[in-house]
């Protein structure tokens, strides 16, 4: 039996598989496309890493391990100033130049990303209808219906404080035990781990109001790419987008959208807290 040879730096991180997935589609070649790809795939690769930690947050919630949680929310909220920070990348891209290949884009979409929604799933934002982006079978459909039925980081967050004798029932229930938390110096332990979930929240909302800046300064208030998939999306009836707080009624241009997904918060109840303490 022949021994196997220990691991290259390129056959570890499969360098050669990596760097040959890029196929830009454009022709003649537009020399912006390739920054577009790698962004994005960077994205998914970052997608992937925050889902693998979130999972295992939930998991060491669930069994009683604060310490290895914080650890974890801790490395999740260095990943998503990452992500904010790649904004500024797509940014030194003209709007003249992305439009030299944006119509070869059609209809993909960044709401396509069935690891992105994963992620808002998990962190509370579910929304049964955006199963209907992806075709029942398919890797983003199973993947989505899976975080659909479990526990969110908040779901899990909330068995630890009911194993630490505090009371979760319902909101109210757990807006009294929040406010223990951040009022006695004994939870500073638990007050610590709220606040690095604010931190994750606000970080998000930060990184969708400059994707939503992003695509006003790259298109204006054309339709997005992916806006033949948003009807999969809307309220049969009134139109809402599932993402919007306010009801706003389903636009075509991307930016609308876009601007509509800026609202939403993972965790309300740490925003809300603020206004009944002192």
């Amino acid at each position: 039996m022949t021994a196997k040879s220990p691991p290259s730096y390129e056959s570890y991180l499969k360098i050669p598989e990596l760097t040959g997935i890029q196929a830009p589609l454009a022709e003649p070649s537009v020399h912006d496309e390739m920054q577009f790809i790698v962004v994005h795939q960077t994205y998914e690769l970052w997608f992937k890493l925050l889902t693998h930690e979130i999972q295992a947050m939930i998991a060491f919630l669930k069994k009683g391990n604060l310490p290895q949680s914080i650890w974890i929310i801790k490395r999740c909220n260095e990943i998503t100033r990452v992500l904010n920070q790649q904004i500024l990348v797509m940014e030194t891209m003209s709007p003249a130049s992305f439009l030299e290949f944006r119509n070869l884009l059609n209809p993909a979409s960044g709401l396509q990303s069935y690891q992105f929604r994963c992620l808002e799933f998990m962190s509370g934002l579910k929304h049964e209808r955006y199963l209907g982006l992806y075709e029942p079978g398919s890797i983003g459909h199973t993947a989505l219906a899976k975080a659909l039925i479990e526990p969110t980081i908040w779901d899990a967050f909330m068995t630890y404080l009911e194993s630490q004798g505090f009371k979760v029932e319902g909101e109210a229930d757990q807006l009294a035990s929040l406010k223990i938390i951040y009022t006695e110096s004994k939870w500073d332990s638990i007050h610590f781990f709220c606040e690095s979930l604010m931190d994750y929240d606000e970080s998000f909302r930060v990184w969708r109001h400059r994707h939503f800046l992003m695509a006003e300064r790259m298109i204006g208030f054309k339709p997005g790419t992916g806006h033949q998939e948003l009807p999969k999306i809307k309220h049969p009836e009134s139109g809402a987008l599932p993402s919007s707080e306010s009801g706003q009624a389903f636009r075509d241009a991307g930016v609308h959208y876009l601007k509509s997904r800026t609202e939403p918060r993972y965790f309300p109840l740490l925003w809300e807290l603020r206004t009944h303490l002192g």
